[in-house]
């Protein structure tokens, strides 16, 4: 049996580790969920699938279904591969930033969320509507996503070499 670097990325402790410090709960949960599908698709699983037994368990089947159907949204228009950092990361890549801002500010702007993600799929209006649903699932969850209007204090921390998918 081969040595797999995937294994374990659905654990509870894999779920801590994701991403940089300074994180909302939130935005940790979605980084999270975001490397999650990455990895499926790597491993060349059905990502809903597993995330919904997955994420649905650890953290709500109303979030895991509300991701799913953004990440369908956006699979089904995408313009260009999107990248995604490792499951352990510390830090993160722009595409998973443009998605987790997107979130957290649709409820306030949604042309601001469009304009965010309109370089990453076809028509942005519809992934916005699913992050701004998505965004009222977390909510709901206790896990109310920050409105960061401005580029972060840890987008500009030096991250430690990172895998890219």
């Amino acid at each position: 049996m081969r040595p797999d670097p995937f294994t374990d990325l659905f654990s509870d402790a894999a779920l801590d580790r994701c991403g940089p410090a300074g994180l909302a709960e939130g935005e940790r949960v979605l980084l999270w969920m975001l490397r999650q599908w990455a990895a499926a698709r790597v491993l060349r699983e059905e990502p809903g699938a597993r995330l919904s037994k997955t994420a649905g368990a650890l953290i709500s089947p109303r979030l895991a279904s509300a991701f799913i159907l953004m990440m369908s949204a956006i699979e089904g228009q995408v313009r260009r591969p999107l990248r995604f950092s490792t499951p352990g990361c510390c830090g993160y890549v722009d595409d998973e930033q443009r998605l987790i801002v997107a979130c957290g500010v649709s409820p306030a702007s949604l042309e601001m969320a469009d304009r965010l993600i309109e370089g990453l799929v076809i028509a942005p209006e519809a992934v916005t509507l699913m992050a701004r649903y998505l965004n009222a699932a977390l909510a709901q969850e206790g896990m109310a996503l920050p409105m960061r209007l401005d580029e972060p204090a840890i987008a500009n921390a030096p991250l430690r070499p990172r895998t890219l998918h």
